[in-house]
């Protein structure tokens, strides 16, 4: 048996970038200088050699699902390796997308934002 790993594209790919940042502009900057791969299953990845933390997954054409999810490392100990395995093994289906919600007190009016 042999492992079937992610084709990582060199160049921009402007069809997958225009559905993933789905009218985003400032993510369609990011995605601009962004380097691209499908998974062996139908996932696009994007990232950014010097920021191997933060990867935007966009899932398989024909899935329900049509949003994009990051999968981040908050510690930045994550490697392209490591994010096609996850992606890649089935976890990142079984995963719940998590959102970290963060409220800050504004200092003159005491509301919570």
């Amino acid at each position: 048996m042999f492992d079937v790993m992610a084709m990582v594209f060199k160049g921009y790919r402007p069809r997958i970038a225009m559905q993933m940042a789905n009218g985003d502009k400032e993510l369609s900057r990011w995605l601009g200088s962004a380097t691209y791969a499908k998974t062996s299953n139908g996932y696009w990845m994007a990232w950014h050699a010097n920021a191997t933390d933060r990867f935007l997954v966009l899932p398989p054409e024909g899935s329900d699902d049509k949003e994009c999810h990051w999968i981040e490392s908050w510690e930045g100990d994550y490697t392209v390796d490591m994010a096609f395995d996850y992606v890649e093994s089935g976890r990142f289906d079984r995963d719940e997308p998590a959102v970290l919600n963060l409220f800050i007190e504004d200092p003159v009016t005491g509301e919570w934002r």
